[in-house]
């Protein structure tokens, strides 16, 4: 009996709680949304090209959502404009914004904390299984953030990679006589991957209005690479002074191979020390069972023959 009561109870909880988050934003308050509605799903919106919304736009991101303001609420200041620059970096989409990361951060200790609930009162689980389980409710709040990093972390890998060789193809569209927005579109339709899509974004922000200066300070703070920032740098000096791009754009390409071949060269040198614990914990007891093993036997029979009578 006692089981019934504490699953209905703690059914009753998250229904509860569903219910308290979701209905305030899912509920549509007056007629007019309701037409609104039901002429988004007719056939007019489906001819004018409009995408019907997947469950879990419609109702999940709601959801989220009022989850995320309950998170500002209770967070630091500042909590919100880390996150967000963490996003950024990250190169996350717009569907994927800075209240579902909070909610999501929210959410995985909730789910662990019941999952505890429910594997102390209906599972015979040992001290150090709770005490496990009781670990990972604080450690999965930072859980997304591990991912975000190691995102971040890829990207930037992918746009040091990349750098190089659209320098080059830059400075040889620059030097054919393109301009160089024009250079930079062909380049970021030839390279792809992060740094293509923070270029054509670059160039997005030059056409909506700001100046090329701006726009380079912008694709600045969305990148965070070194490498990137000293080409920014003299890019930006260029255009003070009035030095010639393709001088700079073929001397910025040069330094940039450089630089790539010299972390290729600082790789290889790594190698070997990388190599030592891998040899340590695989090959040494294996040769030391080939070597030790035959006489170990040897001495084990030997020390039997002569403590038998």
């Amino acid at each position: 009996m006692l089981f019934y009561i504490v699953i209905g109870t703690v059914f009753l909880f998250i229904v509860a709680f569903v219910l308290f988050l979701g209905l305030p934003v899912l509920r549509k308050k007056g007629t007019k949304s309701a037409v609104s509605r039901i002429s988004f799903y007719s056939t007019i919106a489906k001819k004018d090209g409009e995408e019907i919304p997947s469950f879990f736009q419609r109702v999940m991101v709601p959801f989220l959502s009022k989850i995320a303001s309950f998170v500002k609420r209770i967070s630091p200041k500042g909590v919100i404009a880390a996150n967000k620059r963490r996003l950024e970096l990250a190169g996350s989409s717009e569907s994927f914004s800075v209240d579902l990361y909070l909610a999501v951060k929210f959410l995985f200790p909730v789910g662990f904390l019941f999952l505890l609930i429910i594997m102390v009162l209906f599972f015979d689980i040992s001290f150090l299984g709770r005490i496990l389980l009781l670990i990972l409710i604080p450690v999965s709040y930072f859980l997304p953030d591990f991912y975000v990093r190691s995102k971040i972390a890829s990207r930037q890998k992918d746009m040091r990679k990349s750098l190089p060789n659209a320098l080059d193809l830059l400075s040889v569209s620059v030097e054919a006589g393109m301009g160089f927005d024009s250079a930079l579109s062909r380049v970021a339709k030839n390279v792809g991957g992060a740094l293509g899509e923070e270029f054509n974004r670059m160039l997005q922000d030059i056409q909506l209005g700001l100046s090329r200066k701006e726009a380079f300070q912008e694709l600045n703070k969305r990148t965070d690479v070194s490498e990137l920032s000293t080409f920014i740098l003299a890019m930006t000096q260029a255009d003070i002074f009035g030095i010639p791009i393709s001088k700079v754009l073929k001397i910025q390409a040069s330094e940039m191979r450089t630089k790539r071949r010299q972390m290729a060269e600082e790789a290889g040198m790594k190698a070997p020390v990388l190599l030592v614990f891998p040899l340590i914990l695989c090959l040494f007891p294996a040769m030391m069972v080939v070597i030790i093993g035959p006489a170990a036997i040897r001495i084990y029979y030997t020390v039997i023959d002569m403590l038998s009578p």
